[in-house]
């Protein structure tokens, strides 16, 4: 019997435990989309502006496959996860190949090994991390070589306020992901703990009426011993 409550409460535990999961899979993706969507709209403009074609095309398709991983919640929780990691790391390596090392590419990837741990586990951390150092080590070599360049100076211009508006939309993004993440993780806990609370004060108020229970019952035997022991007229 007592093995049969503890599967159970393993089972409950295990359940909040991917329902958290879930909810900040889906408030991370949200963020992506919403406030990224100015650093996006900002990309197709100078992509068109310069007829890098092959950046719009990239932005579009990392755009639409975060807004589908956002609304088809009715696939399972592994591939949307994995698909929204993936698609940082894709747009993490494609900055680090376009602007270099310096600002948002590092954080998009800081950002990707952070959430694979809030949405995973150390294993699967473990991998991004290390698939992050690869692409770092990977890029440098490349551009080392020489054969691509990366355009740091007018990217980095600070003079350009729109500069400043695409690096503060993807700031927004990722840290707003972690307040979000936080932010849940604590009202998670707060609510367990006033469930706990609560249970310890039903337990106490249990265990009140079972001693007065047991008080009643005492003295009930006590007068029947007593009126046993009277001498009968």
């Amino acid at each position: 019997m007592a093995k049969k409550s503890v599967t159970s409460l393993e089972r409950d535990v295990i359940d909040e435990a991917r329902e958290l999961r879930e909810q900040m899979l889906n408030l991370s993706l949200l963020i992506a989309v919403v406030v990224g969507g100015a650093a996006f709209v900002r990309t197709l403009i100078d992509a068109v502006e310069r007829g890098a074609w092959t950046i719009l095309v990239g932005a579009v398709a990392m755009y639409a496959g975060a807004l589908a991983l956002l609304l088809m919640k009715r696939l399972p929780y592994a591939v949307r996860a994995l698909g929204f990691l993936a698609l940082l790391y894709i747009v993490g390596v494609l900055a680090l190949l376009a602007v270099g090392y310096l600002g948002a590419p590092i954080l998009i990837l800081a950002g990707q090994s952070v959430l694979a741990s809030v949405f995973f586990g150390r294993r699967i951390t473990l991998i991004a991390l290390g698939l992050n150092l690869i692409a770092l080590l990977g890029v440098g070599a490349v551009l080392s070589t020489g054969v691509l360049t990366v355009e740091t100076l007018e990217f980095y211009e600070p003079t350009v306020f729109m500069n400043w508006l695409r690096i503060t939309a993807i700031f927004a993004v990722f840290c707003g992901i972690a307040v979000v993440s936080v932010d849940v993780v604590t009202n998670h806990l707060n609510q367990s703990l006033k469930d706990q609370t609560e249970l310890i004060e039903n337990l106490k108020g249990a265990m009140q009426l079972r001693d007065a229970a047991e008080t009643q019952r005492r003295s009930a035997e006590k007068r029947l011993r007593d009126s046993q022991q009277m001498p009968k007229v």
